[in-house]
């Protein structure tokens, strides 16, 4: 059997003593004496009116921050959603543990097993099970198994056929199965299918064994009867060496649940490649597929994509990778929820967006066949619709973590739900901004911004209308307040006007802008003398002070310097200021040179020389 993340000692014993018929009957004798089982209710069927099998998954975590995360992006680059998402957990693992509970939310039926070993590697024994030892243990995992949604596939120890002989005998492990299936229906456990799972081996003789090695639990306690399968094609020792159909692999497994009149499943299942022809495993995917639309009592399939006792992923090869996914696309046997989110942040007040359209019936092509369906938005309202969802459905939040959840109805009456949890961000606050320390060449930039609690980052950027440009950034730290933050700015140029700006980010960001002038001398421009008569004439002053206190007179005269006019305070202004001097007391018919003169703490500005002529 393949290794697997929490399995047991791969190998194991290819089969037992000829002693398993008397210890299967002290076995028997011991269960019979120490647990009964419950009244078992019909167990339910999974699929849909369809005989396709689910399609399932064993998903590893791989280098994604969860298991989720592992399995939702396999889900992407499936093109479909997992009917059954395949999870191990050892002795003293929740139930409802978060790869659990996220398979349940996403509307995947988990397939879980559960190995009788702790976390520190401590092996429990099939014995310490039956005996009654464990049991507030059982009662615990009853207890979590209510998180486990409407249905759930539950294990005891996958493959004891093949398991280590320290945890026991056959006739024991029949004794632990029927004491743990026992305590959790007494604990109320009412949603499980009890699952046994063994390797091909033990079910290889359904007539002359039907009791599979010792190994078979009894009909009143087994819901399902599963056998992992594999291609191995001599890809390690002591494995079958020859290449092997999955109709031939699961030919035993087959006959044994018909037998027992049980549904099939095959919680692993996969093949290796053959090193000398590339393209044998995809044509091997495609027959197994074509094996599977023709077995009615096969209610799901597993594929092992890992690495285990050999390597069975899929991704290695493109040729295989392409023939299974083309394959999982013909098999719905269930409606396929599916639910599109943003993963990142949503900035209050900006809708959230909800696809809802790769949703598939049973049955159906991808993304369509639904007939109905439903958004519960999570915060109390809600959006529903017929016919399949084509358009994405938005909506606005408060600030907040929101789950949606979407439950869509097909033709033949069942129902798919997925759910997603989004995230919605009040914007950062920035307060108010102002500058100081101004100088012709350089600036503080200052702003207050509250964050909420959340930390962040603040930036600042500014520019001139000329093209100069410059940014900084300061880290916003996650406390509740107005943070001060000042950013120094040098490197300016003199009497400029500069826009600035600071952007707050956390999960979502706000703006504020602003502007400031430069001082430095002030700027002079020329405009033509006007209004000129014989012995008057008016010259119009455009300077520009630049921020800073400037007055400006009127230089003019047949020679220059010459006379001066009176100054004109033209005060602070951050703008171009237009004033009119009247030149007086000219002589007629006279050529005068003139030229504006402004002045302030920054220097003199000498404007260019012009000319005027007064009337005869």
């Amino acid at each position: 059997m393949p290794s697997r993340p929490v399995a047991g000692s791969p190998g194991g014993p290819a089969g037992w003593p000829a002693l398993r018929a008397a210890v299967l009957v002290v076995a028997l004798a011991l269960t019979a004496a120490s647990v009964a089982p419950g009244p078992a209710s019909e167990p339910p069927d999974v699929r849909a009116s369809t005989a396709a099998p689910l399609v399932g998954a064993f998903v590893p975590r791989g280098g994604h921050a969860s298991t989720a995360s592992a399995a939702a992006a396999y889900e992407d680059a499936l093109g479909r959603r997992l009917d059954v998402q395949r999870i191990y957990l050892r002795w003293d693992e929740p139930l409802d543990s978060p790869a659990v509970t996220d398979a349940v939310a996403r509307g995947r039926v988990p397939m879980v097993s559960v190995l009788p070993r702790l976390l520190d590697g401590t092996q429990l024994t099939w014995a310490q099970v039956a005996s009654g030892a464990l049991d507030e243990r059982i009662r615990a995992q009853a207890a979590q198994a209510a998180a486990l949604g409407p249905v759930v596939y539950l294990t005891l120890h996958h493959e004891p056929d093949a398991a280590s002989p320290a945890y026991g005998t056959p006739g024991q492990f029949v004794a632990a199965w029927r004491r743990w299936v026992t305590v959790l229906r007494g604990a109320g456990v009412t949603n499980a299918l009890w699952t046994w799972v063994v390797t091909p081996a033990a079910v290889s003789r359904p007539r002359s064994d039907p009791g599979a090695g010792g190994f078979y639990p009894g009909d009143d306690v087994v819901d399902r009867i599963g056998a992992d399968v594999y291609n191995w094609y001599g890809c390690r020792p002591n494995v079958p060496g020859e290449w092997r159909s999955l109709a031939t692999a699961t030919a035993g497994l087959r006959e044994f649940a018909d037998a027992r009149g049980k549904p099939a499943v095959l919680p692993e299942w996969g093949s290796v490649e053959d090193p000398a022809d590339p393209q044998r495993r995809a044509v091997w995917l495609r027959e197994a597929f074509a094996h599977l639309a023709t077995w009615p009592r096969l209610e799901a399939a597993a594929y092992f994509d890992t690495v285990g006792t050999c390597d069975w992923r899929l991704a290695t090869s493109p040729a295989a990778w392409a023939a299974y996914r083309e394959g999982v696309q013909g098999l719905r046997g269930r409606p396929g929820a599916w639910l599109v989110a943003p993963t990142t942040a949503v900035p209050s007040g900006q809708g959230v967006t909800f696809d809802l359209a790769a949703s598939t019936g049973t049955g159906s092509a991808p993304g369509t066949g639904v007939t109905a369906w439903t958004l519960d938005h999570g915060d109390g309202t809600s959006t529903a619709g017929t016919g399949h969802p084509a358009a994405p459905v938005v909506h606005v939040y408060a600030p907040g973590t929101w789950t949606a959840t979407l439950r869509v109805t097909d033709a033949t009456g069942s129902t798919g739900v997925d759910r997603a949890t989004v995230h919605v961000a009040a914007a950062p606050l920035v307060v108010g901004t102002t500058t100081s320390g101004l100088t012709s060449t350089g600036v503080v930039l200052q702003a207050w911004v509250d964050t909420g609690g959340l930390p962040g980052t603040a930036r600042f950027t500014w520019w001139t209308d000329a093209g100069e440009a410059g940014a900084t950034s300061v880290a916003l730290t996650a406390r509740r307040g107005s943070q001060d933050l000042r950013v120094p700015v040098t490197g300016l140029s003199p009497g400029t006007r500069h826009t600035w700006s600071v952007t707050a980010v956390t999960q979502a960001a706000s703006s504020r802008d602003g502007w400031f002038h430069t001082p430095g001398p002030p700027a002079v421009r020329s405009v033509p003398a006007g209004g000129v008569t014989a012995t008057t004439a008016r010259v119009d002053l455009r300077v520009h002070p630049q921020g800073v206190a400037t007055t400006a007179w009127v230089e003019h005269g047949t020679v220059l310097p010459g006379a001066s006019s009176p100054p004109v305070d033209l005060g602070p202004a951050t703008y171009e200021r237009g004033v009119q001097v009247t030149l007086a007391g000219l002589t007629p018919g006279t050529t005068y040179r003139y030229r504006v003169v402004a002045q302030n703490a920054y220097g003199r500005t000498v404007g260019p020389v012009q000319v005027l002529t007064t009337r005869p």
